[in-house]
């Protein structure tokens, strides 16, 4: 499974790479802050919601930032707290990229799978996580 993992995560960096200009780490981080209220985020929650470590969302905020999609806003109330906020530039190309991704999905894994397949699939980590014991956190 893991393999399989590698070969699509692989294929869609370099289609995104190709078609848009972005990675996949880049396109996950932009969507996770594009479909946040008020189109902003906090860091922290980036790295729990992709399961990645801090230093790693850091690294692709800056790419991003870097290239004008993201800027990054202190809350006043707690200047620890860092947000991921998206820019009209990263709106627009996060709305470019979102066919080319959905494409690429389709192309490399889901044509690839019946409609019960997919069904199937997409319980089964559910299932896994319920016997599974609960993490404290990411460990990446």
């Amino acid at each position: 499974m893991c393999e399989v993992v590698d070969r699509v995560r692989i294929a869609l960096n370099r289609e995104l790479q190709h078609s848009v200009g972005l990675t996949l780490a880049e396109n996950l981080v932009l969507c996770q802050v594009a479909m946040a209220p008020g189109r902003r985020l906090r860091m922290v929650d980036i790295a729990g919601h992709l399961t990645i470590g801090k230093s790693a969302v850091t690294k692709t905020v800056d790419r991003l930032e870097e290239r004008g999609l993201i800027t990054r806003e202190r809350d006043p109330a707690d200047r620890r707290t860092v947000y991921a906020a998206l820019t009209a530039e990263g709106a627009r190309l996060f709305t470019t990229a979102q066919p080319a991704f959905a494409g690429a999905v389709r192309r490399y894994f889901a044509s690839h799978l019946s409609e019960a397949e997919i069904r199937q699939l997409a319980g089964l980590p559910g299932r896994l996580l319920e016997q599974a014991p609960a993490a404290s956190g990411p460990s990446r």
